[in-house]
């Protein structure tokens, strides 16, 4: 879309004055803050839908985030992950934000990914996963022209983008994975096994005690929360399962990456803190 439509296409959309001051506040911004961060929508609008069939204390509502080119439109019921997701090329005029779904509507495919809108960084739109997977969040990475996945992964905290000016977007993160293998019983062989599976460079197996001692106290506490008592033996009773149970689990490794979002995009390790912990 060029600059003349795409000012035609705001001013149809939220009328002369509030287009005016929404298209300064972008360009004002652009310059001053979109390298390290998702890009802020020029404009946010939301529907509420009313009670939630599955609990009425939660609402349903529609959530539409404009941008240049084009819309995501979020339908959250109050389930598990959105009912819809959805990305909306823009036209001479602003797509509607209604939970209805529109003939220029393109949808993401729920087998393929569900969950919910997490942000827009030039062309490319991110979603978040609707649950959590030990201890990190996937995350998936689609092209707003396209309407194709190009990158999903698991990281453990934010999203950072370069500031460096790239024909890509390039993120790091601290990404997220089940090495395969218990670290605290064979921390040698199993080290090898995942340094070579996920390509990390060279140096010393984290130490994994820490983290299974903090997922085996952290299990005991849920599990005697529910007790009336909650006293020192329901303690010392499920901690010593908790201890069992985690020690048996293969080892989750968190480790930071870099990634450039192209084409292909190939996730590469740098140098930096390497964590461990057990398997949910």
């Amino acid at each position: 879309m060029n600059f003349v439509l795409f000012v035609r296409y705001m001013q149809a959309a939220f009328g002369g004055d509030v287009a005016f001051r929404l298209l300064f506040s972008f360009f004002a911004f652009t310059t001053l803050a979109f390298a390290g961060s998702f890009d802020k929508p020029l404009a946010k609008k939301s529907v509420d839908l009313g009670p939630s069939e599955s609990d009425p204390k939660t609402h349903g509502k529609v959530t539409c985030y404009y941008y240049p080119g084009f819309m995501v439109k979020e339908v959250d019921l109050g389930e598990k992950g959105a009912e819809r997701l959805a990305i909306v090329s823009a036209g001479k005029t602003a797509a509607p934000c209604t939970r209805a779904r529109s003939k220029t509507e393109d949808v993401i495919n729920p087998d393929e990914w569900s969950g919910y809108f997490k942000g827009v960084k030039g062309n490319l739109v991110f979603f978040d996963a609707d649950d959590g997977w030990n201890g990190g969040v996937g995350f998936a990475v689609y092209d707003a022209k396209t309407i194709k996945k190009i990158h999903e992964d698991v990281a453990l905290g934010e999203l950072t983008f370069s500031d460096a000016r790239e024909p890509n977007v390039s993120i790091s993160y601290k990404r997220v994975v089940d090495g395969g293998c218990n670290l605290a019983k064979e921390q040698a062989a199993c080290w090898s096994i995942i340094q070579k599976e996920f390509s990390l460079k060279a140096g010393a197996a984290p130490d994994c005690k820490a983290g299974y001692e903090k997922s085996a106290q952290a299990m005991a506490k849920a599990r005697c929360s529910g007790n009336p008592k909650n006293d020192p033996q329901c303690m010392a009773k499920e901690l010593s399962l908790a201890r069992q149970q985690a020690n048996d689990a293969s080892s989750v490794i968190s480790y930071p990456v870099s990634v450039v979002l192209g084409a292909n995009p190939i996730v590469n390790p740098v140098i930096g803190n390497v964590r461990c912990w057990p398997s949910d």
